[in-house]
């Protein structure tokens, strides 16, 4: 949908805001005839739409122009069109000034009455094939601003020299951010003492005066190649109201006024506290710079991002994440080992809440101790040892705060993997990823650390002491487990989360490990075990199959059970202990049967059920008839249930005894059935409760259940990728249907014959059909009060 062309004949409007407009907006070019026009307010992301305006000069009254490009077309976008906009305030853009030829031209524009300025971009194009040095140093002379210009970015000049106006004679010393971008001036403005590749002997450029910068809270310098050193050997003004600094892309930078040639500590402090409100750093691809502060330079809130600078971290973001908590990510270098952790000043560490090392040396237990608030940690790509104990015995007293562990792709196996978690009393969530010296795994039954807890009256000293006690205790004691094998991995007893996903060779042991086998082998000590998900392990339950039913891996308190590439056991009967269990996925699980399953459905609280890429689930393993009697629909709790195996789960036994609680039913990636069976199509109808059917890439299948109309609360259909279906049923939808979506189905040519129900209200045709249909969806705007198709 467009904007009426009449718009642009409405000479007298004076404010267009489409900022939130989601339909095209057609050509700007005849938008000058709006000579009144103040405001045009559009996405950030449609800034080509101001770039349009041809003559934009006759819009006299205009406030803001945020981007213009010089010579867009032959005629109506010379420079000269914005010197007629005496009103021009707020950010102006101005593009390809290489076609500026002149000098005259630059000063038609009057840049320097524009009071009301606040932003300005100058813009050459950076890959132009000619560049004429002199000429652009003449144009950027003419541009100069007023004053009261707070916001300053220059891109991609080719004179040699910064301008007066930013330099020698400093006329925007209100700057308050300053970006410079791929210039090749040897030039620079008041920032300290700069110095620049082949400068003679000490020429350093840039001096700090007494004419400067006073407010200046942002600098950007951005592929600037002949900047070799941006010195501090003493404080400046600038220094101290600083805020943000950006210096990316410059392969000769080898000093920084925060950084030192050394790696002492007390001179990196110093030359810091010169920049009192800095908050932000972030430098990138500066291969030759050596030395940079340590991360974070203060204990006020901060960020910094490290990249390919420095000679100790490869990667370095330190920021909030996605839940506002403070993040640490750091990524190592080879070759780094004994100078790497001092390139963090722990000591300002004490609010990190999510901390992810990546191929980095083993993390110093006496510096992850500083870390009191720490919640998350991740460790990827590390060799043996993940945490250096210096010489203090593991077991030693060491309560640290984390609750959850990501460790993946890490050489260490089974037992150091274990001693590593003994120092973390109140993780409860654990994720191991591709950690291929795991061989087996289980939880020790531990008497000892069964201690009595605490009273409630005691102090915080003796909780404290006894928390010690218990845990040097628990240390003791996983040694000695462990000490039988390396690849054994001993889980804590406490965790609520757990998920293994890559290890190709863990073995799940089915009998317990210690001297108290109360609890059963397997997982079943973890008895506050939540959630667990097994993905392409596949000897995980190789120790369990069908003939022994009264073993059971998992602890009665898992609600989440997600199985991916799991071979071994034959059936679901070691998993009927799960009466907490609510959902549970299968995916690619070889000839895993489902018997065992119903129970379950019937007398659990199963409510989600996923099975695919296991063809053998549901054959044979209808539901169970005790006493020659049908347990009764109304018994069963399961709401949503996904599946490739539309033969298997559509007969009637299965479909009676969910047609009372299944409201969601999803037919995913089936690639062999063509057509529905009549008695498949009966048992479908048996769901009388069904709100929601999808089919999705089931792509030989040529039609729907004729008799959809039979599925009295169905709500919304949806048909996926489902490229051989022609015709949708012939007897229509249901009445009671709300939202139809159709997409990737190009075989469909049209709606059914008598109509859709005029209960619809939402019709979505994105992509990927066909043009009849495409017309005829069209032809029904107005009718339903939401259609949307490729268009919108």
């Amino acid at each position: 949908m467009c904007l009426p062309s009449a718009l642009f004949r409405s000479y007298h409007l004076e404010v267009i805001d489409i900022e939130s407009w989601g339909g095209s907006f057609g050509s700007t070019s005849q938008m000058s005839n709006l000579v009144n026009l103040r405001h045009f307010f559009v996405p950030k992301h449609r800034l080509e739409l101001h770039s349009s305006i041809c003559e934009v000069g006759k819009l006299k009254f205009l406030e803001e122009l945020r981007r213009f490009e010089v010579g867009k077309e032959t005629k109506g976008f010379e420079l000269s069109q914005l010197g007629e906009l005496t009103e021009l305030g707020g950010s102006l853009g101005i593009y390809n000034l290489e076609k500026v030829q002149k000098k005259d031209e630059a000063n038609e524009l009057k840049l320097v009455h524009r009071n009301h300025l606040h932003k300005l971009i100058l813009d050459w194009f950076i890959d132009r094939p000619n560049k004429n040095a002199e000429q652009e140093e003449n144009v950027i002379e003419s541009l100069v601003p007023h004053s009261n210009l707070r916001d300053l970015c220059i891109r991609g000049h080719g004179g040699a020299n910064c301008p007066s106006w930013l330099g020698r004679y400093l006329s925007v010393e209100n700057l308050e951010s300053l970006s410079l971008c791929d210039v090749s001036w040897s030039t620079l403005p008041p920032l300290g003492k700069l110095g620049f590749v082949d400068a003679p002997g000490e020429d350093w450029h840039g001096h700090v005066s007494s004419q400067s910068f006073h407010i200046l809270k942002r600098l950007e310098i951005i592929n600037i190649p002949k900047l070799q050193k941006w010195a501090g050997n003493e404080p400046c003004h600038l220094f101290s109201v600083l805020e943000v600094v950006i210096i990316i892309d410059c392969p000769e930078l080898v000093e920084l006024p925060f950084s030192h040639p050394t790696s002492h500590r007390a001179k990196h402090d110093e030359n810091m506290s010169w920049f009192p409100k800095l908050r932000e750093l972030k430098v990138i691809r500066c291969l030759k710079l050596a030395s940079l502060p340590p991360i974070p330079w203060t204990q006020a809130p901060c960020s910094a991002e490290i990249r390919k600078a420095g000679s100790v971290f490869g990667r370095l973001v330190y920021s909030k994440n996605y839940k506002s908590e403070l993040s640490l990510e750091i990524e190592g270098k080879d070759g780094q080992h004994g100078v790497f952790w001092n390139g963090l000043a722990f000591h300002n560490l004490a609010d990190l809440k999510e901390l992810k090392v990546r191929n980095c040396p083993p993390l110093p237990l006496i510096h992850l101790q500083k870390l009191k608030s720490l919640k998350s940690l991740g460790i990827t790509g590390m060799n043996n040892s993940l945490l250096l104990f210096e010489g203090e015995s593991y077991n030693t007293e060491c309560l640290l705060p984390v609750e959850r562990i990501e460790i993946e792709h890490c050489g260490a196996d089974g037992k150091k993997l274990t001693q590593v978690l003994s120092h973390f009393p109140k993780l409860t969530e654990l994720e191991v990823r591709r950690c291929d010296k795991i061989t087996e795994l289980g939880v020790a039954v531990l008497l000892q650390t069964e201690m009595t807890t605490p009273s409630s009256s005691g102090n915080e000293i003796e909780t404290e002491h006894a928390q010690a006690e218990q845990h040097q205790t628990k240390g003791e004691e996983v040694e000695d487990a462990a000490a039988g094998g390396g690849g054994l991995l001993l889980l804590p007893r406490q965790l609520q989360e757990l998920r293994i996903s890559g290890c190709r060779g863990p073995r799940l042991l089915s009998d317990s490990l210690g001297k108290d086998s109360t609890h059963g082998g397997g997982l079943q000590s973890l008895c506050s075990l939540q959630l667990f998900g097994i993905l392409d392990c596949p000897r995980f339950l190789s120790s369990y199959s069908s003939s022994a039913s009264s073993c059971f891996p998992f602890p009665t308190s898992l609600q989440q059970l997600a199985l991916w590439g799991v071979e071994g056991m034959e059936t679901l009967v070691p998993l009927s202990n799960l009466f907490s269990l609510t959902d549970l996925t299968v995916h690619n699980c070889g000839d895993l049967r489902g018997d065992g399953l119903w129970p379950l459905v019937t007398q659990g609280r199963l409510t989600q059920l996923r099975i695919s890429g296991t063809p053998k689930f549901f054959t044979g393993s209808e539901p169970s008839r005790p006493h020659d009697q049908e347990i009764p629909s109304s018994s069963s709790k399961l709401e949503f249930l996904l599946t490739d195996d539309l033969t298997g789960v559509l007969t009637v036994p299965i479909c009676r005894l969910l047609s009372s609680s299944l409201t969601q039913l999803i037919f995913w990636d089936n690639k062999e059935m063509e057509r529905f069976a009549e008695e498949q199509e009966e048992a479908l109808y048996l769901h009388g409760s069904l709100q929601k059917l999808v089919f999705s890439h089931c792509t030989k299948l040529q039609r729907l259940p004729a008799g959809l109309t039979k599925l009295a609360s169905l709500n919304i259909l949806r048909i996926w990728s489902c490229p051989a279906i022609q015709l949708l049923p012939k007897d229509g939808l249901p009445t009671s249907l709300q939202e139809l979506e159709i997409s990737n189905c190009p075989a469909i040519k049209s709606l059914p014959k008598n109509g859709l129900p005029s209960s619809l209200r939402k019709l979505e045709v994105p992509y990927g059909i066909s043009e009849e249909l495409k017309r005829q969806c069209r032809k029904l705007k107005g009718t339903i009060p939401i259609i949307k198709d490729y268009d919108d």
